[in-house]
């Protein structure tokens, strides 16, 4: 960590020297996730809660290629802080980021190509994606992916592809990577309805002393209905379709497996308050659960349960979210979940989780 100084003093320097527009950026996060499932008796998810907050700074430079490509690069630091984890100062260095941006102007459709290489927020990716396959602690935790990322915009076409690099290969750290991709297509002309996709094929190898791989592969396409402007609320929105994958252990389990369900949200917001309900039915969507955890699974638990057959889940959500400024992002949400009376777990009523997220981003000011 005493090498940190020098490292963005000549960071500095370098930019300063060369760069075309000096730029800078600082974003803060903060999280409060309070989970209560003790009326469960905590099957799917231990009570517990996430208190942390996040500062990210970032500098570098930005340059235009004769209006033909716009480039930018960026080193920084991701500062983590768990509320009272007391841990030395030096600690609260998580990472290092650092990377590389191009964005390209597709003319002919009025879109924009762009592409990112390094170290860089998750944020860059803009798809949707179920809790199944990314929980609300996974995607504060792992803040940041770290391979390579395409995306393509125009205002009735998104879709983006990525490769992010979970873990090197070692003396007993596993190889780990996921390639991902989501997308949307308006149909008929009309932001009224689309096509969408999220699709993610995680691959958990070996290590020198481990053999094995792991294969979890999930596709989700769906069908979107949005009402916003129709009715004439912030948002009145139906999304709905199957979840599939495709699991296989191929050191210790001969057979492959595709577990499947489907699932739906409804989102109703106006102004600064609204309720969110996900519904699914359908099977266990994490096969090797009880064997590799949250080395292969990073979506919410509810998805998963100790149990034969399918099964369902709900999840009814009221949030509150004003506009405050251009550059903070305020939300307050109470969230209720449910399912089906088992065993280990008598109500359907399983637990609440209570959140707050404030982000703070300067980068969203500055593009004013």
């Amino acid at each position: 960590m005493k090498r940190l100084p020098l490292f963005f003093a000549l960071a500095f320097i370098c930019l300063g020297a060369s760069a075309q527009q000096f730029k800078y950026d600082v974003k803060f996060d903060y999280i409060f996730l309070n989970a209560e499932f003790d009326r469960s008796n905590n099957v799917f998810e231990k009570s517990g809660t996430l208190h942390a907050a996040r500062l990210t700074p970032l500098v570098g430079a930005d340059w235009n290629q004769g209006g033909l490509a716009r480039h930018s690069i960026r080193v920084g630091v991701d500062l983590f802080k768990n509320m009272g984890e007391g841990l030395p100062a030096g600690d609260v260095f998580r990472e290092v980021l650092l990377y590389y941006n191009a964005d390209v102007p597709v003319r002919r459709h009025r879109g924009t190509f762009s592409a990112i290489a390094g170290v860089f927020p998750r944020s860059f990716s803009e798809g949707l994606y179920s809790d199944a396959f990314f929980s609300d602690d996974v995607r504060y935790l792992d803040n940041n992916f770290e391979g390579m990322f395409f995306k393509y915009s125009n205002p009735t076409v998104y879709a983006d592809l990525g490769l992010d690099w979970c873990g090197m290969k070692g003396q007993t750290r596993r190889e780990a990577f996921r390639i991902m991709s989501s997308g949307k297509v308006d149909l008929f002309g009309s932001s009224l309805f689309a096509f969408g996709w999220a699709a993610s094929m995680f691959h958990y190898a070996g290590s020198e002393t481990v053999r094995g791989v792991v294969d979890n592969t999930m596709v989700n396409p769906y069908l979107l209905l949005d009402l916003s402007s129709t009715v004439g609320m912030s948002d009145l929105s139906l999304m709905a379709g199957p979840i599939v994958t495709y699991q296989w252990d191929r050191v210790h389990d001969q057979e492959k497996h595709m577990p499947w369900g489907l699932e739906s949200i409804l989102t109703m917001q106006e102004r600064a308050f609204g309720i969110q309900n996900t519904f699914y039915w359908g099977d266990d969507l994490y096969y090797y659960d009880d064997k590799y955890g949250a080395s292969v699974y990073f979506g919410e638990p509810f998805y998963s349960w100790p149990m034969e057959g399918r099964s369902w889940m709900d999840k009814l959500a009221a949030f509150y979210q004003p506009r405050i400024a251009d550059c903070v992002d305020l939300r307050v949400s109470l969230e209720f979940f449910f399912g089906k009376a088992m065993e280990d777990c008598p109500p359907v009523y399983r637990g609440t989780n209570q959140m707050l997220t404030f982000i703070f981003d300067l980068d969203k000011l500055t593009r004013k």
